[in-house]
């Protein structure tokens, strides 16, 4: 019973996934060598390079028009310098400073979710 809960409960987020993810990330991005700041799109579960950092969209979400404004999306971002990950996880949109990228030379965070 308890297996079967489980199972139905990741399907549900699978599906809901599916049919509620939008492809375009909006992030914006500072370059705190240069001061200045981009609006980037990234299109969902491609590479974009942003100075020495790599960016992947693997989900992003954002609420039906009749609910609060919130996106949220599931991102890596790894640095090509030390070809490390240096974040791995979740960015909302109504909390930058929750969930943000702090790197010594770039800051990254969530704007919007949309359709191309």
């Amino acid at each position: 019973m308890y297996k079967n809960s489980i199972i139905f409960i990741l399907f549900f987020f699978i599906i809901s996934f599916a049919l509620y993810s939008n492809n375009i990330a909006e992030i914006r991005a500072i370059d705190r060598s240069t001061g200045r700041t981009y609006k980037l799109a990234v299109p969902l579960n491609t590479e974009v390079i942003f100075s020495n950092l790599i960016l992947n969209v693997k989900y992003c979400y954002k609420n039906p028009i009749d609910k609060e404004i919130e996106n949220y999306a599931y991102l890596t971002v790894k640095d090509k310098l030390i070809n490390k990950y240096v974040f791995q996880g979740w960015m909302f949109s109504s909390s930058p400073s929750l969930s943000s990228l702090e790197h010594p030379i770039n800051d990254i965070w969530l704007l919007n979710c949309s359709k191309k």
